[in-house]
């Protein structure tokens, strides 16, 4: 399959309003491959066969030709089918930067986890 053939499914918190404002940001971003966002929420309807716990545990993103990618991986491969953010995802990919990434993510992870806990209260 070539880059070109493949698209991205973009799972996010559609209860979490950080990660709302980041879809919308994704859906406003140039892309080199089609990138489509749905709320984990809407999954099951939506033809996921990735259960909703799974989904809201951490990103995840599915691609056209099967592979499945999570957390950093997820946020890479994002990153990487933006033609703005592409080379900025190879670098993120390497071993020198991998754990920036890690780093990174982990904290947009983290806030996000935070804001939803606390639009509870």
């Amino acid at each position: 399959m070539e880059p070109r053939d493949l698209s991205l499914v973009v799972w996010f918190d559609g209860d979490c309003g950080l990660c709302r404002r980041i879809a919308t940001w994704l859906r406003a971003q140039e892309t080199i491959v089609p990138v489509q966002l749905v709320a984990a929420q809407r999954a099951r309807v939506a033809g996921c066969p990735i259960g909703l716990e799974s989904l809201l545990a951490q990103l995840t993103v599915t691609a056209s030709d099967g592979a499945v990618y999570r957390g950093t991986n997820a946020w890479i491969v994002v990153l990487w089918a933006l033609r703005n953010y592409r080379a900025l995802s190879l670098r993120f990919a390497t071993p020198r930067w991998r754990p920036w990434a890690e780093r990174l993510f982990g904290a947009i992870a983290g806030i996000a986890s935070w804001t939803k806990r606390r639009a509870a209260r």
